[in-house]
């Protein structure tokens, strides 16, 4: 493999091992529906030859399926899992910071089922001095604020997180995947630092083809916190009143049927989520969405929102999801009716306000999500949305004008969780309230 030595820094990194390698699909559907690819059954692999070097019996045999959870550390930062889905020879990722090892032939088995394998598989060559592929490199001895940082491995098995890891300096590209379930940092750190469990680590327990009793209870922090639902309020039957503006109308989650124009399209409006981690204040756009932000606002003032979690991060795009009151999940029933579409061909930026919805027309309701981080552009769409994907047509209501602190500091707390189309914050984050303010 020919090397291109270029000195990254931690945003090119995540671009090398992202991006380059091959973005995986996600979107902002309401529905929490999003595919986790499954295992394809392997192909009759071309290059599985008699001339293989034969595996000695110590690692995965032709045919097993195991997995391994694995992260990239970079100073004191994960970056993002590796998104290439290619497999030659039976190593391969969904994107999942899972390593899913099913050799098809003795040169992925035994002692040849190896770290270097598997980044090989992704076109990136792993040796002792760092990662190195066509787009780009990563070297042992990078500046980590002013401390040059050495390159290890740390290994741990789920059955021994309660024990001392396995540190690995040389022969790095040589590791062995030795038994199922293995925990891997392949890590960038000055000498001394401690290195962590990668989050990757929480995966493992929501893989389809892994027996839930072989996975023991994780440490903190690698679990989504799931937050009861602040439960139905009052129901309206018939036409919906416009709610009160001094916010007096009583909680209301259940409506049969759309609100009326409740705002002045020329008016200013401001929504202010009143988190558990911080205010978020937002410009809302009532100028280029009035009947979005007409129906956002019609349902705060009926406290629609109040004590519901923001329940969905997803880092591979940057957003954070919330507004539902019955599940606080994506598949929350909603209010009962659903609006129409104002637009397509968005383009979103960090700090956006946006309904989601799932990949058809005209039905989104009440969940929304944030732009945290500029990965959001990967849902951009040309008008028309030609693909069927529903990029670009999640309608954009709002901008952040404070609190885009608050954003990163929610979308940092991410723990993978494949049930909910990506993961959520580790940690329970609650709108308490949206308050609208009318100028």
């Amino acid at each position: 493999m020919s090397r291109k030595r270029v000195r990254l820094a931690l945003l090119p990194l995540v671009a090398l091992l992202a991006a380059a390698c091959g973005g995986g699909d996600d979107d902002g559907s309401d529905t929490g529906a999003n595919q986790v690819a499954a295992d394809d059954p392997a192909d009759d692999p071309a290059d599985d030859t008699a001339d293989d070097p034969p595996s000695d019996g110590d690692g995965p045999d032709v045919g097993e399926h195991w997995h391994a959870a694995y992260g990239i550390f970079i100073c004191e930062d994960f970056v993002d899992p590796i998104q290439d889905q290619s497999d030659p020879e039976g190593i391969h990722t969904h994107g999942d910071g899972v390593i899913h090892i099913h050799p098809f032939g003795e040169s992925a088995a035994g002692a040849n089922a190896t770290l270097g394998k598997f980044f090989e598989a992704m076109r990136i060559e792993l040796t002792d001095d760092g990662l190195f592929s066509d787009a780009g490199s990563l070297e042992a001895g990078l500046d980590c604020d002013g401390a040059p940082a050495e390159l290890s491995v740390t290994r741990w098995t789920l059955s021994t997180l309660d024990q001392p890891p396995t540190i690995v300096e040389t022969g790095i590209a040589d590791v062995r995947f030795t038994e199922d379930l293995e925990i891997y940092t392949l890590a960038f750190a000055p000498a001394g630092t401690e290195i962590p469990l990668p989050p990757s680590i929480a995966s493992l327990g929501s893989l389809t083809d892994v027996d839930p009793s072989e996975i023991p209870e994780l440490p903190p922090g690698f679990t989504v916190a799931r937050v009861d639902p602040p439960g139905p309020g009052e129901a309206i039957d018939g036409e919906t009143p416009c709610p009160a503006e001094d916010g007096s109308s009583p909680r209301t989650t259940e409506f049969s049927q759309p609100p009326p124009m409740c705002i002045d399209p020329a008016a200013t409006y401001t929504a202010t989520f009143e988190t558990s981690k911080g205010d978020i204040v937002v410009d809302l756009d009532a100028a280029s969405a009035p009947d979005t932000v007409n129906n956002f606002v019609v349902l705060a003032r009926y406290h629609y929102y109040d004590g519901t979690a923001l329940f969905r991060t997803a880092p591979s795009i940057d957003i954070i999801q919330g507004g539902a009151p019955h599940s606080n999940d994506g598949a929350d029933i909603g209010p009962g009716y659903t609006i129409a579409d104002e637009g397509d061909g968005y383009s979103y930026q960090p700090g956006d306000l946006a309904m989601a919805r799932t990949a058809q027309p005209d039905s989104a309701s009440a969940q929304f999500f944030f732009s945290a981080g500029p990965n959001t552009a990967n849902l951009d769409g040309p008008p028309g949305n030609p693909d069927g994907s529903g990029r670009g047509t999640y309608v954009v209501f709002g901008s952040t004008v404070e609190g885009l602190d608050v954003l990163e500091e929610i979308i940092g707390l991410h723990v993978p969780d494949p049930a909910l189309a990506g993961g959520g914050p580790g940690e329970a984050v609650i709108v308490e309230r949206v308050v609208i303010e009318e100028s």
